[in-house]
């Protein structure tokens, strides 16, 4: 069940270059993955964010007209900081400096290229499934606060039927109390 889950994914791949993405898509293709979609320009991914709602974004950091960089940043101001939304870099910059930048900018794992095809599927497996159980978890998480809230309305009008039952309960008491301190004068007081 969970691998139809994750087959079914939405995967937006951002490389400037064609071949690059061929290599991915195929890959993709191979293990059964069904959504999946590309570009070669990275001006186009908040659109393609807004209209796709990939699961997963595979990210290329070194593109003309706007870094890979550049993008998450633009992600990372559109998307609700509640929302995880994995990326995956593919650079050709194997620098610890481009992999500590990719990191701090919103990627959730960094791969430098030529990649190994194996690796790749394995690591947006793990992603995707990161993803899942963190949709599963915010699920839940609607779940109990929902419940929560029922509950909560529950008790208030518990609450509101048990304060009106002291309100009588008192009420009577007092009455009982009045008339018993009537009866008690009566009685002493002589014919």
């Amino acid at each position: 069940m969970e691998s139809n889950i994750l087959k079914n994914s939405k995967i937006l791949i951002v490389d400037d270059t064609p071949s690059n993405i061929e290599v991915l898509e195929l890959m993709l293709h191979y293990e059964d993955f069904v959504n999946y979609k590309s570009t070669t320009d990275s001006r186009n991914v908040l659109e393609m964010y807004i209209d796709f709602e990939p699961d997963l974004i595979l990210l290329d950091l070194n593109m003309p007209y706007m870094s890979g960089y550049e993008v998450m940043e633009q992600l990372r101001k559109l998307i609700n900081d509640q929302f995880y939304l994995p990326i995956l870099v593919l650079t050709a910059d194997a620098s610890d400096t481009a992999k500590k930048k990719a990191l701090s900018s919103g990627a959730s794992d960094f791969l430098s290229k030529p990649f190994d095809i194996i690796e790749v599927n394995l690591r947006i497996k793990n992603l995707l499934y990161t993803n899942y159980l963190y949709k599963q978890v915010r699920n839940q998480n609607e779940i109990l606060e929902e419940k929560v809230k029922e509950r909560t309305r529950e008790l208030e009008l518990k609450n509101e039927e048990l304060k009106k039952a002291w309100e009588k309960a008192e009420s009577s008491n007092r009455l009982k109390s009045a008339f018993i301190n009537n009866i008690s004068h009566e009685i002493r007081t002589p014919l």
